[in-house]
């Protein structure tokens, strides 16, 4: 292994180096390295890293770690790769090549655990994502033994790469914070802090990802509309057709509407526009829960507000919360902010000069593409804030019909995270040399329509996944789905609950833990913002499981047996263990269990209330001969659901076959 020693000669190299990276990505460079090998990157320790590269003739490389040469290599034109030695975790070390005419000087290197975080939106959404709330973690953090390397967002439809488009490696530490995985970086931070080992993270998800596009061709064999799809992709042609009927389809709809919107034509936004005759509507909320007709088209919504002279010079911001679907919003008839689609928190920057002191008008353009749920989503923030206050915009706004559209806004027939192997091919496949501590995972939302699929194709990735990187026992850890959507009186309606079902089939792989969200989610937003719990759950599973701190708990109770005990009583017991669970608990003031339910047909479901036990949860009930069935948590968003452990982990979502006994129960 290498050692502080070799570090004195590093300064000859550093005194004479140009840059970080010296020419690495020049026109004229004869050698180039893949963008992930770059100063500030994080190799895994106590293993041989594999770096690649590029060299555009035949050259001869001396490598060297921290002054000390390693090896003299001699490569031709095309691509090239060197070993470097198993290195224990620490750091920071410099890693230079060099060759006749040039220099490349890599530094401020770290040894630690490196992880892959892959996935889609809510793993990829960061610490700067409008309308988090890590503002303060971003101001205080510096963290400098944390690195995240951001592979772009890239897709190929031919065959996979073997390099990456491009990447950055960032320190935890000031605006680069902004960048980071907010997951990944939860999930790094409570690792480091537990292990005192350096951790990296490689943030490689894309928003809306269905699991196909993390599969390779071969993987997806037995499903042709997938092999379809990619043989259809591999037409450069057919994809440029697609996307360019997709935007003509589109842009014609968007036109038709603004040329026929009587807010657009007649000045809606304007602060004179005359509107005390409009009528009222209660925002936020939806349009159709107060008696008004779903549609596709535009409606305007406005209400004015009163700053003071001093507000006006504070910097401001306009929160919107969530619209649906797409919005334009004006104050004093200037545009300060639109966004074309429904799923961004809406936070516009007030530039100085917008508002005025004493009275303020707002105007809010919402666009319907559906006939569907739209407006103002509530239990949102609506507020103009400043540095040390608020103005809140709830309450009663004017509204007009701008314009209702015959048809609704046309889907697109090609989407870039729906297309099968695209991610696989150009995101993933170049990493394959790379050594990983394990990965973390957050997806499933894409594929909540067809569970029956993901159930197969879920540990079907995971297995190649492994195979990829040449690392049979590589950990993967991930996250069921959070709560999500309307909660639902009625618990026959699984919704969510069956592609959270189908997520447990990782675990039928060794070397697999899943973490629950059921807890912290948001009914009402897809991207629920407490990422912080969902990263060091993560990271709780990862010391449990692969770092042997046994007293880590990541797990809430395991529901695994419904027992019929009595003609009146269903005793539904938890897999406890001392290393792994604590003893039941319940929230809530009524010291009743909640979000079970019972069935005598596995389709019809009615609420039942629990008593909690120490290690189980009895349900007393009326003829429990003929119940078969029982759930718990079993909705898309299962509001009742208070069943946990003393360190407030939910109960994992369960459906359970009521049986006569059961067996190796731990009571």
């Amino acid at each position: 292994m290498l050692n502080s020693k070799c570090k004195k000669a590093a300064s000859v190299i550093l005194a004479v180096k140009l840059s970080l990276v010296l020419a690495v990505f020049s026109a004229d460079a004869k050698l180039t390295l893949a963008p992930q090998f770059d100063s500030n990157m994080l190799l895994q320790r106590d293993t041989v890293n594999t770096v690649q590269g590029y060299a555009d003739s035949h050259e001869r490389i001396k490598i060297s770690m921290d002054g000390v040469q390693l090896q003299s290599l001699e490569v031709q034109q095309g691509a090239f790769e060197f070993t470097l030695p198993v290195t224990a975790a620490g750091g920071p070390h410099t890693l230079s090549l060099q060759t006749q005419s040039q220099m490349i000087v890599l530094d401020n290197i770290l040894f630690g655990d490196l992880w892959l975080a892959s996935g889609q939106s809510n793993m990829e959404y960061t610490l700067g994502t409008l309308g988090s709330d890590y503002q303060s973690e971003i101001a205080s953090a510096n963290l400098p033994q944390i690195r995240q390397f951001r592979v772009a967002r890239h897709a190929a439809y031919q065959e996979p790469l073997t390099r990456v488009a491009k990447g950055q490696w960032l320190i935890a530490q000031g605006e680069a914070l902004r960048e980071f995985s907010a997951v990944g970086y939860f999930f790094a931070k409570h690792l480091q802090e537990k292990t005192g080992v350096p951790i990296g993270i490689i943030n490689n998800a894309y928003a809306g990802a269905r699991i196909q596009a993390w599969l390779s061709e071969q993987a997806l064999a037995a499903y042709p509309r997938e092999l379809a799809l990619i043989q259809r992709n591999k037409v450069a042609s057919n994809i440029k057709q697609l996307v360019a009927s997709d935007k003509d389809q589109q842009q014609q709809w968007q036109q038709e509407l603004a040329a026929n919107d009587l807010g657009l034509r007649n000045g809606w936004s304007s602060a004179q526009l005359k509107d005390d005759q409009w009528p009222q509507l209660s925002m936020p909320g939806y349009w159709t829960n107060q008696g008004q007709e779903t549609f596709s088209g535009s409606m305007w919504f406005r209400r004015s507000f009163n700053v003071s002279a001093e507000q006006t010079t504070q910097s401001a911001s306009l929160e919107l919360g969530r619209i649906v679907d797409q919005d334009e919003v004006y104050i004093n008839g200037q545009l300060v902010g639109s966004t074309p689609y429904q799923y961004p928190q809406r936070v516009y920057a007030l530039n100085s000069g917008v508002l005025k002191p004493g009275l303020n008008q707002i105007s809010v353009r919402i666009v319907s593409h559906n006939a569907k749920k739209s407006g103002f989503v509530p239990a949102k923030p609506y507020q103009v804030r400043f540095d040390d206050s608020h103005i809140p915009l709830s309450g009663l706004w004017r509204y007009q019909v701008g314009y209702r559209m015959s048809r609704p806004l046309p889907k697109p027939q090609f989407k870039t995270n729906e297309q099968p192997s695209v991610f696989y091919n150009a995101m993933l496949a170049p990493l394959a040399r790379t050594q990983l501590k394990g990965v973390i995972w957050y997806q499933g939302e894409s594929n909540a329509k067809d569970p029956a699929v993901y159930q197969l194709l879920f540990p079907a990735m995971i297995t190649q996944w492994r195979t990829l990187f040449a690392q049979p026992k590589l950990p993967f850890l991930y996250v069921q789905l959070a709560n999500f959507l309307d909660a639902q009186d009625d618990p026959s309606i699984a919704g969510w609950a069956d592609i959270r079902a189908a997520q447990t089939s990782g675990l039928a792989l060794p070397n697999t833990a899943m973490v629950s969200a059921i807890d912290l989610g948001e009914w009402n937003d897809i991207h629920p913002k407490d990422k912080a719990s969902v990263g060091k759950r993560l990271a709780n599973a990862a010391l449990k499981t692969h770092y042997n701190q046994a007293n880590v708990v990541y797990q809430g109770p395991l529901l695994t047996c419904a027992e019929r005990v009595s003609d009146n009583a269903i005793k539904v017991h938890s897999a406890l263990s001392p290393s792994v669970f604590l003893p039941l608990a319940i929230s809530g003031p009524d010291h009743k269990v909640q979000g079970f339910a019972i069935s005598n047909d596995n389709l019809n479901y009615h609420w039942v209330e629990g008593d909690l036990q120490q290690n189980y949860v009895l349900l007393k009930v009326e003829n429990a001969n003929k119940i078969t069935h029982v759930s718990y948590a079993w909705q898309s968003n299962p509001a009742r659901a208070n069943l946990s452990n003393s360190h407030k982990l939910p109960a994992y979502p369960a459906k359970l076959t009521v049986s006569s006994s059961c067996q190796n129960t731990n009571e």
